[in-house]
């Protein structure tokens, strides 16, 4: 499943303050954590196609639901870097614009619902920006370079709120996801597993 980009004013993004650590720490410590994301997705959504199967598996989607209502959950997404793009200023100052679309196995994990669909039909979010400023020493080439190898990982914090479902275009089928809302993001270096940067909203 793909991941478009959606518009993000710049100016609005940088107006925003970056969490600390500290604060990512404190918000994730009250989370239930996920071993994997795509069973918690798979068990939200629910496919009760079986006729025979269908009730008992329709009553297990709601009561997974229902487990989860007013929940949150700490996830660790790996090979994140198409969802996050850096941008340096000459300041030393950085702008990391996260695209909260996380494929989870043909489901999806998005912050809020998806606005609308492209012209291909593919779901469109809006980013969230997180900004900080480089380490003292760090040279732009140096903070980049997770980003440019793909080195990528995300910390998710975040509260479940529903299942959505968009009609794929010119083809059979859907694009499907549980809507949520995003409590806190962590980036993580995947080498090193140090934090670059976080955010709680």
């Amino acid at each position: 499943m793909r991941a478009l980009l959606g518009s993000v004013l710049l100016a609005a993004a940088l107006a925003q303050a970056p969490a600390r650590a500290a604060d990512f720490d404190a918000v994730a410590r009250a989370a239930e954590r996920l071993d994997a994301l795509e069973p918690f997705l798979v068990r939200y959504v629910g496919h009760c196609v079986d006729v025979y199967e269908r009730r008992t598996c329709e009553a297990n989607v709601a009561a997974t639901r229902r487990s989860a209502d007013g929940k949150t959950f700490a996830v660790r997404v790996q090979d994140a870097a198409p969802l996050v793009k850096p941008e340096v200023r000459g300041d030393g100052r950085f702008l990391l614009l996260l695209t909260p679309f996380v494929d989870g196995g043909g489901v999806a994990l998005t912050h809020g619902a998806p606005l609308r669909q492209d012209a291909q039909g593919h779901p469109l979010v809006g980013l969230l920006p997180i900004q900080g400023t480089l380490p003292d020493g760090t040279m732009e080439m140096e903070f980049e370079s997770p980003f440019r190898t793909g080195a990528i990982e995300l910390e998710i914090v975040f509260r479940p709120e529903k299942p959505w479902k968009l009609k794929r275009k010119g083809e059979a089928g859907s694009y499907e996801g549980v809507a949520a809302r995003f409590l806190a993001v962590r980036v993580l270096d995947a080498r090193t597993g140090a934090p670059i940067a976080s955010k709680v909203f």
